[in-house]
């Protein structure tokens, strides 16, 4: 069950539960194939059965992104939180339109701000596709660490895995990245 959260804000976004109400919105960001492509491919989810999760909150797996200028919903995010693990799994999806400004930063930050108050004893977590460059520079910038590569019969097969502990501050270091002997050097802003 979800302890009480109404929402947060950035400098340019609110977070918030999801509700019922933003079942087509999720429906639509999880079934584009084009934003999808580094980020597990599209569901296949209907919008109804978004409807019946969504109206239910459980905990702070899903997560809208609404921007403060407009009102509307930019994206979704979240924070995966399994029972039996000291893992915390950070993850952001934003809308084509508003990718690249740095809202997708801003977001992350702002969910390991979060973690760290909610889940101070567990690590935060997050896996990456090795193309997906915009999410390994985001990567960076909260203090993760390489943690190897997934290793898994799903879609995230061969995706870097990076960890960081809630209750360390990030180093200002550079982290490499070595899956296989390919190094991606990426440094802290």
């Amino acid at each position: 069950m979800v302890a009480p959260f109404d929402s947060v804000t950035t400098a340019h976004t609110k977070i918030r539960l999801p509700t019922a109400d933003d079942a087509a919105f999720v429906t639509a960001i999880e079934n584009d194939a084009d934003l999808k492509r580094f980020v597990g491919g599209p569901s296949g989810k209907s919008e109804e059965c978004y409807q019946k999760s969504l109206g239910k909150p459980r905990d702070l797996w899903c997560l809208i992104v609404e921007s403060l200028d407009s009102g509307f919903q930019i994206g979704r995010c979240g924070l995966m939180t399994p029972l039996t693990s000291d893992e915390c799994e950070v993850h952001v999806i934003l809308a084509k339109h508003h990718c690249g400004h740095g809202l997708g930063t801003e977001v992350a930050l702002k969910l390991r701000e979060i973690a760290e108050a909610r889940f101070p004893n567990r690590f935060l977590t997050a896996k990456v596709h090795p193309e997906n460059a915009p999410s390994l520079a985001i990567i960076a910038k909260l203090g993760f660490s390489a943690d190897g590569t997934v290793i898994s019969d799903s879609y995230d097969h061969g995706w870097l895995r990076f960890r960081r502990s809630l209750a360390a501050k990030p180093s200002n270091q550079s982290m490499q990245v070595t899956p296989g002997r390919r190094t991606i050097q990426l440094s802290h802003d």
